[in-house]
């Protein structure tokens, strides 16, 4: 997907513009609703994207034992939670055309896909993080995105 700000900008006030009159914009326009949605998504990526080091070390931490599963999920789900209102903010500032030329990291792509990944094995295992389903799990994420990242 390649990023447009002019178009995300139009697509965010025609939403915003329809909000106003009661108007649901998935009924009025579905392909530019989830084009949108796409464009949020890519600069949710490129968000989670930008603190990758801190999901490296977080998820290298747990599998070399020094934290605990537990302590992974609540670390995992508080720099989640972090970056979700960084992004709404960084949402309102494209929005609002404060930032002029903004580009998305090609690299971004798909970022967070692996952080919905890592969610979902938090909420499967939610009762028992000491499964070793959970262990391999985020062991096999971290060696792809290390992986990933060395061939940077």
């Amino acid at each position: 997907m390649t990023y447009n700000q002019k178009r995300y900008i139009e697509l965010l006030k025609r939403s915003e513009d329809l909000n106003n009159l009661g108007k649901s914009f998935y009924q009025e326009s579905k392909d530019e609703y989830l084009k949108l949605s796409k464009y949020e998504g890519a600069i949710q990526s490129y968000i989670y994207w930008k603190s990758r080091t801190l999901f490296v070390l977080l998820m290298e931490k747990f599998v070399n034992k020094i934290i605990s599963g537990e302590e992974f999920n609540n670390s995992f789900l508080e720099l989640r939670q972090r970056l979700i209102y960084e992004c709404d903010g960084f949402l309102k500032e494209l929005g609002s055309e404060k930032l002029k030329d903004f580009q998305l990291d090609p690299r971004s792509y798909g970022f967070g896909s692996l952080i919905s990944f890592l969610r979902a094995e938090c909420d499967n295992f939610s009762e028992d993080y000491q499964n070793e389903e959970f262990y391999d799990s985020i062991k096999d994420c971290f060696l792809k995105l290390q992986k990933a990242l060395n061939e940077e």
